[in-house]
């Protein structure tokens, strides 16, 4: 009988551990309906004087002399369906001769928000860029709504110490807005 004891005992004790050691646990379950709401695009488009590409003619000037100046002004509208936040990412000159790219090195560019582009400097418009022309032409966070415009005053001026080298350059400018969701 005493063999037959350990047998059962220790099955006895197997039993115990195990029931003790299984997990216990509960499902609970529950529904409920929700609207799940619309979700739709928008669309981002940034325009100036009312085109995705235009042709700034109002800037152009011919015998441009050192220390002398063109401003124009340039609409920029939110032609797209949600809030817009833009920016100057860089204004570049085309140069083909040695006058070229001197005439161009030359230019210097101002950007502010004065609407009328009136010709005096004071009057409490916010300079958004004041120095050369290239990738560093910078400016952003403009705040544009749907169907909104913004007036900007564009001045490019011949720096007064530019090289009589410059005589007879020309060059085109290519100013690069970039538009992004505002949320």
């Amino acid at each position: 009988m005493k063999n037959r004891l350990w047998p059962v005992l220790a099955a006895g004790v197997g039993l115990v551990v195990m029931m003790a050691a299984s997990p216990t646990g509960a499902l609970w379950r529950d529904e409920a309906l929700t609207d799940p709401g619309d979700i739709s695009t928008g669309i981002l488009r940034l325009t100036a004087g009312g085109q995705e590409d235009y042709v700034f003619d109002a800037l152009s000037t011919a015998n441009l002399v050192p220390g002398q100046s063109v401003r124009a002004p340039l609409a920029v509208s939110n032609a797209g369906s949600t809030e817009m936040l833009y920016g100057l990412t860089g204004a570049a000159a085309t140069a083909g001769t040695a006058a070229d790219h001197v005439f161009a090195a030359g230019l210097l560019l101002r950007v502010t928000d004065d609407t009328a582009c009136g010709h005096s400097e004071s009057g409490g418009a916010v300079t958004l860029y004041e120095g050369p022309l290239g990738p560093m032409a910078t400016f952003t966070g403009r705040e544009l709504p749907p169907s909104g415009s913004e007036t900007l005053c564009i001045t490019v001026t011949l720096n007064s110490s530019t090289p009589a080298t410059a005589a007879a350059g020309t060059t085109q400018v290519v100013f690069n807005f970039r538009g992004d969701q505002w949320l």
